[in-house]
């Protein structure tokens, strides 16, 4: 049963995940009319396209990091007042803090960037 499963792992999985990866232009290219050159993601500019992945990152961050919190606040009682253990817990809180700050400071400094651009450009 171990080594089917094994044969199935190293040998089909490998072509059929190639097979899908070489059939997604086909499907993104049938969507085209005619001989024209059309743009399967349907936005018009590079920052549209990016303040859409940085939206659809904070979205699903946002309860990453809500989940993360609370799983150390859990680690935080299972420490029982142990000092290595404590210190463990305090340094994932900090770096959970830390990342938190940069997934949702993000969008806020794109917002801040493009606004400054957007002035640069009107001669403001």
């Amino acid at each position: 049963m171990l080594s089917t499963t094994l044969k199935f792992t190293r040998k089909i999985l490998p072509g059929l995940l190639s097979l899908v990866i070489l059939a997604i232009p086909l499907t993104a290219f049938g969507a085209c009319a005619g001989n024209q050159l059309c743009n399967p993601l349907g936005y018009s500019t590079l920052t549209e396209f990016l303040n859409r992945i940085l939206r659809l990152v904070v979205q699903i961050g946002f309860p990453v990091i809500v989940l993360y919190i609370v799983f150390i606040g859990f680690k935080f009682i299972t420490a029982q007042g142990k000092a290595e253990k404590l210190n463990e817990v305090r340094s994932l809180f900090f770096w959970a803090i830390v990342g938190s700050l940069v997934v949702l400071g993000a969008q806020a400094l794109s917002l801040a960037i493009q606004a400054t651009v957007n002035d640069l450009q009107r001669g403001i």
